[in-house]
């Protein structure tokens, strides 16, 4: 049996306590990162042709966001929505606090599993708008 077994409860309580806390700050912390202008270009010279997504980010919070994970929802000029994707992990360089980004992001096609799509290739005259929401945002450690 352990002597100092209260000793070992508080430090691993206080391990658990931060490590919640982090996660936290981030959940909270997406509302300090907004969508700026975003476009869906496709490259015909490619074959077969490849969309990307422009899109600008702004970090107006007082930390780095070194990623973030985002959710794009496709709609049809009807309003229904055709298919929605989660991108993780999209950004190439770390946003630095109360500054934008604009980036250019690959939106991947899968031949084989339309599930893996980023973008509804075999739909994609049916496209008429998409939205994206921020879901998830990972800080900088410095």
């Amino acid at each position: 049996m352990i002597k100092n077994r209260y000793p070992v409860i508080f430090i691993c309580l206080m391990l658990l306590l931060c490590s919640g806390t982090k996660k936290a700050a981030a959940v909270e912390y997406t509302d300090n990162v907004e969508v700026g202008e975003a476009d869906i270009r496709v490259d015909r010279n490619e074959r077969p042709p490849i969309f990307y997504l422009i899109m600008e980010f702004k970090n107006n919070g007082d930390k780095k966001v070194s990623n973030l994970n985002f959710e794009i929802s496709y709609y049809a000029k009807e309003g229904y929505l055709i298919k929605k994707v989660l991108m993780k992990n999209a950004l190439t360089e770390e946003i630095p606090q109360r500054e934008s980004r604009k980036y250019k992001i690959r939106l991947r096609n899968d031949f084989f599993d339309d599930k893996n799509e980023q973008y509804p290739y075999s739909r994609k005259n049916e496209v008429a708008e998409f939205d994206i929401k921020i879901t998830n945002v990972k800080l900088a450690s410095k």
